[in-house]
């Protein structure tokens, strides 16, 4: 039985999580922003601060597995290795950063109020400048959400990180475990404001997608590695009977109660069989979606904790899915694979 990896510890693992989470968060905010930015300032103010602290915890992690953390800031000293995922990664993570609190500080009503008290010029540029922000920040949030997927593809002998189904697959899982977060949000400030009747059905409509991409992405994941073609066709000897194992320590092995418990059960059917309870329950109610969300009876709180719920799910999903990747990633003895290629 093959062991599983213990090289790299808990740290990355967690960083990946918080990573795709705070660029998902971001997005997802940002799409609020230009539905409506003056409804959901609050919201999406809220997500964007969130948004910062998950992808600054999760790269002080990063940095905290090193054996000396403090030559891990040399990364944003490096100009010329352009080929370096690691160098990429450390750049726009820290881009991302400036952007998102950027983007935060102008979309939060106190700190935008502050901003206009300081510089009354603002206010005639405030759209342009809110424009500017948010979609430099999304773009930055998607490069870090693929960017945590990339940084296991890039590392060599691991034929079950050696696939580009692995920056989807943890690209897909980004966006879903950001709206959840936002969700999450939405619920916790639903007192102070909330969400318009597009901006919910977005939301839910969007997990709803999200939950079955990443299924299907999870699934195509799996019988790739399964069927040992992990790089192409040429795929042979240890390389992909090294893969197969470690899928196999997923589906069947001692990961497997993880996998399919917390990963497949909590993580995309809870959120999905959430989210179109909201849609059905919502549809059929007086004023839609946004009418029984915002209803303060039994039924608006009933469906804003199925909503928590499906959020809950699919965060302890997503975070669930780095831990079994990174544990899962065994070694592939290459030599062994070289010479059985050459005989």
């Amino acid at each position: 039985m093959e062991e599983l990896q213990l090289m790299w510890g808990w740290q990355p693992a967690l960083y990946l999580f918080l990573g795709g989470v705070g660029a998902g968060a971001f997005l997802a905010a940002g799409i609020l922003v230009f539905m409506d930015r003056e409804r959901h300032r609050t919201i999406a103010g809220a997500s964007m601060w969130a948004a910062i602290a998950c992808l600054g915890v999760g790269l002080l992690l990063l940095l905290s597995e090193l054996t000396n953390p403090l030559r891990g800031l040399l990364l944003w000293q490096s100009f010329s290795n352009h080929t370096s995922w690691m160098a990429f990664g450390a750049w726009a993570a820290l881009l991302a950063l400036v952007f998102f609190a950027a983007s935060a500080l102008v979309v939060t009503r106190k700190t935008e109020a502050l901003i206009v008290r300081a510089w009354p010029a603002f206010a005639e540029r405030e759209h342009a400048v809110v424009t500017a922000c948010v979609s430099a920040g999304m773009v930055l949030a998607a490069c870090v959400a693929v960017y945590t997927g990339m940084l296991l593809m890039a590392v060599p002998g691991v034929p079950l990180w050696n696939t580009l189904l692995l920056p989807c697959l943890f690209t897909v899982s980004a966006c879903d475990t950001g709206v959840a977060l936002v969700e999450v949000l939405a619920v916790v400030l639903v007192k102070r404001e909330r969400l318009g009747r597009a901006a919910q059905r977005f939301l839910e409509k969007a997990v709803v997608a999200l939950v079955l991409l990443e299924g299907v992405v999870l699934a195509l994941f799996a019988q790739v590695m399964l069927s040992g073609n992990v790089v192409d066709a040429t795929s042979l000897g240890s390389t992909a009977a090294t893969a197969a194992a470690s899928m196999q320590l997923l589906v069947a092995g001692p990961l497997a109660p993880y996998f399919w418990g917390l990963l497949v059960g909590c993580g995309l059917v809870l959120p999905l069989a959430a989210s179109l309870c909201c849609l059905v329950v919502g549809r059929k109610a007086k004023g839609g979606t946004a009418g029984a969300t915002d209803a303060t009876g039994a039924s608006g709180a009933g469906l804003r904790a199925v909503m928590v719920a499906g959020a809950a799910g699919a965060l302890i999903g997503g975070c669930t899915l780095r831990f079994l990747v990174l544990l899962a990633g065994v070694h592939a003895d290459l030599v062994a694979d070289t010479l059985a290629q050459l005989w």
